[in-house]
């Protein structure tokens, strides 16, 4: 499947992942998901801005061990600490998809500080 970013074989691999001080953001998907066409984009380009503090993988159910929390598609589990600490499963309504899973990011992880700017209280002398 091309939607997939990472391939979990076992369930040593399962807890390979999740030994990192990052949270981590397992995104399972199916090839047969109209839904995960949609969500696989809009998870990329999120977690795109997080990656210095949250690991994020796209798992296809067809190639990963079955998860006991995965009971549809497409299903995000969060990590913290190698324990699940969040579920969702789908991302809400069209209108509110892009809202919940950035909060669900910021919740969980920091973007990356801009580098070079003043603090808007400094002076330019």
């Amino acid at each position: 499947m091309g939607i997939a970013t990472a391939v979990i074989a076992s369930n040593e691999d399962y807890q390979r992942v999740l030994k990192t001080p990052k949270a981590v953001f397992m995104l399972f998907v199916s090839q047969h998901c109209p839904a995960c066409e949609e969500a696989v984009p809009l998870f990329m380009r999120i977690a795109g801005k997080y990656t210095e503090t949250v690991e994020s993988l796209v798992l296809d159910t067809a190639q990963t061990p079955r998860h006991p929390e995965v009971t549809g598609t497409p299903t995000l589990l969060i990590f913290q600490n190698g324990e699940m600490v969040e579920k969702l499963k789908g991302f809400g309504t069209w209108g509110t998809q892009e809202p919940t899973l950035e909060q669900t990011f910021s919740r969980y992880g920091r973007l990356p500080e801009k580098r070079g700017a003043l603090p808007f209280f400094a002076s330019k002398n």
